[in-house]
């Protein structure tokens, strides 16, 4: 029997043939296409000649969109941005996450040429009306734009490189969010938790969360390097976040993240209590040396997920409303303006890039501040003295 280039026989007995069809341009590898099943040798070897002569007739190469998947468009598309690092590494772990939990399991097998509006309003709608497993509540509308999120940088990827002609997500509006106030403590309540805890070895985090409105990510990683208690200044700098559990380096949430918060007498007082408690602790035999400023109690810094969980624990013991770390963040925002804090240095405060979307999110606290600037003017203008 002649053998046939590019022709092999399987294991059940029948054949399949190999052809390598010019370079995807999406990875810019060369592309293997597979055929199988043939019953005998030469239909397989006929198979391939027909797939060479297609490829040669086209004006450009054959690319992976003929037959590609969107699982196998999300793989080149995570690949890609894994391999070139244009994104952060906590945004990268998100688009994976999302699209193992919500585009793959429904969509996945779908053929990217059969993606139409009508198909992904279908697959936004059957979200909406899931549940979150993970919660056991129904799939919030800020889940489903999370889950967008790297279906559609696939999709501007196969738009490029002329898999789709255009963008069949551009289509389809993004679910509205339901408009919340963020969850807080009033001032009372966050004076009753310091006042709970007065004593407590933690007493110092949680104070400087309340006080400096820093992220949780900013706040495990701070270092004494980075604190000047003379001038009451604390240097953000260094900035953790979590893939899954595991801590890793980022660049912060925006461009705005790098920066000096000064502190109260108070808040620098704080700090020179928990120094001082560190540096008995670190008498103790097993003692992680570090400089982090926040620091368990046998060395070594805290994780972000455990602080907030603890915090949780400990609202709750003390007859509060349920908080995790990123409330007291909010919390302490709220404070700023319900104080008279301009919003602009509010925002700066906590690293906001976007002043008015800060004043957006704190809405429920400004008409009390239109009331304070009413009742300036009016003692401005008519009052005594």
């Amino acid at each position: 029997m002649p053998r046939f280039t590019g022709v092999y026989r399987a294991e059940n007995g029948s054949w399949y043939c190999k052809a390598t069809l010019g370079r995807d341009p999406l990875t810019g590898k060369r592309l293997q296409v597979t055929k199988r099943g043939f019953p005998s040798a030469a239909d397989a070897a006929a198979a391939r000649r027909a797939l060479l002569e297609e490829a040669e007739a086209r004006d450009q190469p054959v690319t992976a969109g003929r037959s590609l998947t969107v699982d196998e468009l999300l793989d080149l598309y995570l690949d890609g941005i894994d391999a070139d690092g244009r994104l952060a590494a906590k945004t990268r772990y998100d688009y994976r996450l999302n699209a193992d939990a919500y585009v793959r399991p429904r969509i996945g097998r779908v053929n990217v040429r059969d993606l139409s509006p009508e198909v992904i309003l279908a697959w936004q709608r059957d979200l909406l009306a899931g549940v979150d497993t993970k919660r056991g509540k129904p799939l919030s509308a800020n889940t489903v734009r999370l889950a967008r999120a790297s279906l559609a940088g696939a999709l501007k990827l196969a738009v490029k490189n002329r898999i789709l002609a255009s963008n069949p997500l551009a289509e389809v509006e993004r679910p509205k969010p339901k408009r919340t106030i963020p969850k807080h403590w009033s001032p009372e309540q966050a004076r009753a938790f310091l006042r709970s805890q007065d004593g407590h070895r933690l007493y110092p985090l949680w104070a400087f969360l309340l006080g400096s409105g820093v992220r949780i990510g900013e706040l495990v990683w701070l270092r004494w390097d980075n604190v000047d208690l003379d001038r009451r200044q604390v240097r953000i700098i260094e900035f953790a976040t979590a893939l899954g559990y595991e801590l890793v380096e980022s660049d912060g949430k925006s461009v705005t993240s790098r920066r000096t918060i000064d502190l109260d007498d108070g808040l620098a007082g704080v700090l020179r209590r928990q120094r001082e408690q560190q540096r008995f602790e670190a008498r103790r035999a097993g003692y992680e040396a570090t400089d982090f400023v926040f620091t368990k109690p046998k060395g070594g810094s805290y994780h972000p997920q455990d602080v907030s969980k603890t915090l949780a624990e400990l609202s709750v013991d003390a007859g509060l409303p349920r908080l995790t770390a990123h409330g007291l963040r909010h919390t302490s925002a709220t404070l700023m303006l319900a104080q008279g804090v301009a919003p602009k240095v509010a925002a700066e405060r906590l690293g906001h890039a976007d002043p008015m979307l800060f004043l957006s999110l704190y809405s429920h606290v400004t008409p009390t501040m239109q009331r304070q600037a009413a009742d300036a003017i009016g003692q401005a203008l008519f009052g005594s003295g």
